[in-house]
């Protein structure tokens, strides 16, 4: 059923908003609603023969932006304003006022809006701008950081003191997301906070950390309570402690305690290190106690021998000719074991003291070794030992000191010698390479237990063979290493007991 224009008038009419229509300048009312007698007192009548009634009953303090709004309608934009004015009777309302220009073909043929009666509405918002007025005296008073957010979030409110620590003004806050301030970092731990308050409905505590006017860290320890409106949260009013000097000095305390453990750490390194020194000392000591003894035995053996001897020739003056000459040899082979131990003990102290130089020349080292292995011919007689020499060929030439050398090669063969059983073997190989050489002396002797091996290099020790006595001064292995270690060489050992040792050297030609 179609709607007659008397029906939309009644519909119209019992509408308590007051609906209206002007002419394009708003100077001439052509409708108005008869709510327009509840509002302002007069009826429809008396407004269409006086179109002047309802501006002259708008409040002074309001009449410039009243024409403000005319002026906008009059240029074809809407426009909305809130006015007091005082009806026929004397009584105050507020009111809501709109205006919509209605074009045809580009221009405007009327102006409809309406006006709404918002006094109990306005009351409402005034005592509450009161009551926000008296708050944020309050909480200008504070020196912690004090906000209201509404129920999406934005700032409706903050104090001046905690818009100063984060280096703003409040109204340049006023109206951002709270997230606006709020580190990259952190929202994800925010946005769980602000849903824990809506899904509980009860005050919470959190850390925050915001991003401040000079883009540095200020964190605040945010005490939130959720604000209700009819059951539902329509806000958020909040309290936040700046922590950053607390965060800092927890963060200092962490490193500090960090730095603690890693010295005490250290300490304890250091500690080990110096017991180990301490043992290393001692072991030292020990050595050189046993080196000290073994060079008095090494001494006193040759030296008792040409003094027994030497006495008793002196003594016997019937002594027959060729018994003087047995002990006159006996007497100066002693002469000369002594001489060599008190040589090799000199040059060992310039070789631990680092004075000696290496005298480099360019020789032969087949030859060498050949020379060297010669100079054991009779020991290896004696004891029926076969010695193999395997060399590839006849000529190696390397730059060395041919005299330090040979001194490696016969402490090398001497122990080969001494440690090797009757009809044992020795063998000599030399490789030669690009740019090194490479020197093995091994021998079947009786071999070296693994626990000494460690050793066989260290300042006054001795090789001490299974199944032999361990003779000698002590210092002969440790001057080849030195020897070899000058010579920016390689030297290491392989080793099994009852199965013989391998001396492996190799040196830069």
């Amino acid at each position: 059923m179609i709607k007659t224009n008397n029906d939309f008038t009644d519909i119209i009419n019992a509408i308590q908003t007051v609906l209206y229509e002007t002419d394009p300048n708003s100077s001439t009312i052509l409708f108005v609603s008869d709510a327009a007698g509840t509002l302002f007192g007069y009826s429809p009548k008396e407004i269409y023969e006086n179109n002047s009634l309802l501006v002259r009953s708008i409040h002074p303090e309001h009449l410039k932006d009243y024409k403000k709004f005319v002026k906008k309608l009059k240029n074809g934009e809407e426009s909305l304003i809130q006015y007091r004015l005082k009806d026929r009777f004397g009584k105050e309302h507020w009111v809501r006022h709109s205006g919509v220009p209605i074009f045809k073909k580009g221009q405007i043929i009327k102006i409809v809006g309406f006006l709404q009666d918002i006094t109990d509405e306005k009351i409402t918002q005034l005592k509450l701008e009161k009551s926000e007025e008296r708050f944020r005296t309050l909480i200008e008073t504070a020196d912690d950081l004090m906000f209201v957010l509404d129920g999406f979030g934005y700032f409706n409110l903050i104090n001046s003191s905690g818009a100063k620590t984060l280096g703003y003004k409040p109204e340049e806050m006023k109206g951002k997301h709270f997230l606006e301030f709020i580190a990259k970092d952190d929202e994800q731990k925010i946005a769980e906070a602000f849903q824990e308050i809506l899904n509980s409905k009860e005050s919470i505590v959190f850390e925050a950390k915001f991003i401040n006017k000079e883009n540095k860290e200020v964190v605040f320890e945010i005490h939130a309570r959720p604000m209700l409106s009819d059951g539902e949260i329509s806000g958020m009013l909040s309290v936040g402690r700046n922590i950053t000097s607390r965060i800092q000095n927890e963060k200092k305390i962490r490193e500090l305690n960090a730095k603690l453990i890693e010295a005490n750490r250290i300490i304890s390194i250091e500690r080990e290190r110096a017991k180990h020194k301490i043992n290393v000392l001692e072991e030292l000591n020990k050595l050189k106690t046993e080196f000290i003894s073994n060079i008095s035995h090494e001494l006193r053996t040759p030296l008792a021998s040409i003094v027994g001897f030497a006495e008793t020739i002196a003594s016997d003056s019937d002594m027959p000719q060729e018994t003087i000459t047995e002990f006159s040899e006996i007497i100066l082979a002693e002469g000369k074991r002594l001489a060599k131990l008190i040589n090799d003990l000199l040059d060992f102290s310039k070789l631990e003291s680092g004075e000696e130089q290496l005298n480099i020349t360019s020789f032969n080292l087949i030859h060498l070794l050949n020379r060297t292995a010669n100079e054991f011919d009779k020991q290896i007689k004696k004891k029926e030992l076969v010695l193999t020499k395997e060399f590839g060929s006849e000529e190696i030439i390397i730059n060395g000191d041919e005299e330090r050398l040979a001194k490696v090669f016969t402490n090398l063969l001497s122990n080969a010698v001494k440690f090797t059983d009757k009809n044992g073997r020795i063998s000599i190989i030399a490789q030669d390479f690009d740019k090194e050489v490479e020197i093995a002396v091994s021998d079947t002797g009786a071999g070296i237990p693994e626990k000494e091996i460690q050793n066989l290099f260290q300042k006054f020790s001795k090789v001490k063979s299974a199944g032999s006595q361990g003779t000698g001064a002590g210092f002969g292995l440790v001057a080849v290493k030195q020897i070899i270690d000058l010579h920016k060489g390689l030297i290491k050992v392989k080793s099994q007991i009852n199965n013989g040792t391998t001396f492996i050297i190799r040196l830069p030609k």
